[in-house]
């Protein structure tokens, strides 16, 4: 079927057609067609003139102040009109859906989430005051000091009183040596790395333990020395010398107290 459309039915059809509704008839009606358009379908009405356009544009350029449109009035027979449509349109199918406009109730629910861990920090010994004392040539006590202990002369007597409870024996040999970390170093490369630490600590015991004639018997006085023997490498040979780890001489010479449970350690870890 072939239909001639007239200027308004055409224009109404390239609007629909940019809209992207292509078909506008109901689906009961099946009707093809072929629809022309002409050179200039919906020419201008040449009696229109935009006079309400003209006279804003007159009223703006009076003055600098704020154009005020007046309100547009609906009619009350129009607004019943649009709420029936709107009425119509909500109760035509199942296919629109309607929101549901009630409040929402939110309850708190528990959730469990997986605790991690936390892995405490390990601590990195920068600064290290040490005194070895080697004793008759089979016992060797390594002790922190704190650098602001003064009194050298005790800790030495208490080490040499460990030394014959321990050895059964007078002590009539014995040596006294000092490792500070870092000392006289001033390089900060030297200090921040551990490895080095490690390795001075390793020369220093095989150095004070070298007239040993076998494995020296060792005291680890202090948190700190403990530490870093955990921290030597498996291939070390310090780890061959049977050891006992107690608090630091200066920690039991200002406290009693800790003498009968240090006595104790050593006991088992050395004999």
């Amino acid at each position: 079927m072939t239909q001639e459309l007239d200027h308004q039915q055409a224009f109404q059809v390239h609007c629909l057609a940019q809209m992207g509704v292509m078909t506008w008839l109901p689906d009961n009606q099946v009707v093809s067609g072929t629809v022309f358009y002409p050179a200039n379908p919906w020419p201008m009405d040449q009696a229109f003139e935009p006079v309400a356009k003209t006279q804003v544009i007159a009223d703006q350029m009076q003055g600098f102040g704020v154009v005020e449109t007046a309100p547009k009035v609906v009619a009350p027979e129009a607004k019943e009109q649009s709420v029936a449509n709107l009425r119509e349109q909500l109760n035509a199918g199942p296919d629109i859906i309607v929101e549901d406009l009630q409040p929402i109730e939110e309850y708190a629910v528990d959730i469990d989430l997986p605790v991690e861990e936390e892995v405490p920090a390990k601590r990195k010994i920068m600064r290290l005051e040490l005194r070895a004392f080697a004793l008759a040539n089979q016992l060797l006590i390594l002790t922190e000091v704190p650098t602001a202990f003064t009194q050298q002369e005790d800790i030495e007597r208490l080490a040499l009183k460990m030394g014959q409870a321990l050895l059964k024996q007078p002590i009539e040999e014995w040596s006294s040596s000092a490792l500070s970390w870092p000392g006289g170093l001033r390089n900060p490369y030297f200090v921040s790395r551990q490895d080095w630490l490690l390795g001075a600590l390793e020369s220093f015991v095989q150095r004070v333990s070298k007239s040993f004639p076998s494995p020296p018997k060792m005291v680890l006085a202090g948190a700190s020395i403990g530490e870093l023997f955990d921290e030597l490498s498996s291939e070390s040979p310090l780890n061959a010398f049977p050891a006992a780890r107690i608090v630091s001489l200066p920690e039991l010479f200002r406290i009693p107290e800790l003498r009968k449970e240090a006595w104790q350690i050593m006991q088992t870890a050395l004999f």
